[in-house]
């Protein structure tokens, strides 16, 4: 669906409710922010909801005292879901809360989207903040300091600071948009990349502990426990981008990250240099993504998934 065929919707509609996927990341919560701001300068009522607490790396960010980590006590919404096109990816309060609302809009970026919303606008672009951007122009909505950081950040975060296969020109045009209106990249990339707590590096060091190769040397494998994450006093984003870190190893053509942050319940990241499709492996499981970078989540033993997924990767590897 065109981008163009929200725009009466939102126009016409007074409440938003609008949300991201579980375990927020950059692009989701930045696109969140930049859109709730844009919104209340059109007068509408906004409820910009987040299952996970904000990481405390994106506190800096203009809007996050607008967050609720509740769901309205009632109905009567239009939902806006960002970065996110599966209902169960959403948390289960607000899965539950758009099954029952009449209009509920989509825009994502992801190549395994899912199947949520009443009109959909995916796009395999960069980052779900790029199409917040191309919305925002749409509906005649300046560019404020403000927006235009949440919208930096989105871009940031999912292009690896610029790194990732999917930056293009474009990209860099958009950039410059945005530092144009006042954002400073030198800035945003300390804020990003050296505010790490030592409970990040606690678990890195976990993560390393457990690192494997597998695949001859293609598949980079590792894990992190319930018992980690309590040790090292840590929160679910603390182990952001490890995954992506150990695609980093020379000669890996994919590398795997299971994160039992709650006994039992797993999540499953996937980076990929391209070789595998990790968007359509996680999609096996009920995950989704890119092609580069994807995840999914399992009930189950780290032990036996891991198993589970070595074998699967070293037949596609070979």
């Amino acid at each position: 669906m065109a981008l163009e065929e929200f725009l009466p919707i939102i126009e016409k509609a007074p409440r938003f409710f609008l949300a991201t996927h579980v375990n927020p990341d950059g692009d989701g919560i930045g696109s969140l922010l930049a859109l709730t701001i844009a919104l209340k300068e059109k007068d509408k009522e906004v409820w910009p909801y987040l299952a996970d607490e904000l990481p405390s790396v994106y506190e800096f960010l203009p809007g996050k005292d607008l967050l609720y980590y509740k769901i309205p006590p009632d109905k009567d919404w239009t939902a806006i879901i960002l970065d996110c096109g599966e209902a169960s990816r959403l948390g289960e309060k607000a899965e539950a809360f758009v099954k029952d609302l009449s209009e509920i809009l989509v825009l994502d970026h992801h190549e395994v989207s899912g199947n949520l919303g009443t009109k959909r606008h995916v796009e395999l672009t960069y980052a779900t903040g790029a199409l917040v951007y191309k919305l925002l122009k749409l509906l005649n909505v300046s560019l404020t300091p403000a927006i235009a950081l949440n919208l930096y950040v989105a871009i940031f975060s999912d292009t690896g600071g610029f790194r990732f296969q999917q930056t293009t020109a474009e990209t860099f045009a958009l950039a410059q948009r945005l530092i144009e209106v006042g954002v400073n990249p030198a800035f945003v990339a300390e804020r990003l990349t050296e505010r790490y707590p030592f409970s990040r590096l606690c678990l890195l060091k976990k993560a390393l502990s457990h690192l494997r190769l597998s695949g001859e040397g293609q598949i980079a494998f590792s894990f992190l426990s319930h018992e980690d994450y309590k040790e090292c006093k840590a929160s679910k984003a603390d182990s952001d981008d490890f995954a992506t870190f150990f695609r980093g190893i020379e000669g890996v053509e994919v590398s795997v990250l299971l994160k039992e942050f709650k006994p039992g319940e797993i999540s499953v990241s996937l980076r990929s240099r391209g070789k595998i499709n990790v968007a359509t492996f996680a999609a096996h499981f009920g995950g989704g993504g890119h092609r580069f970078a994807a995840g999914f989540k399992s009930k189950t033993d780290l032990k036996s998934l891991g198993y589970i997924l070595l074998k699967e990767l070293e037949a596609l590897i070979s």
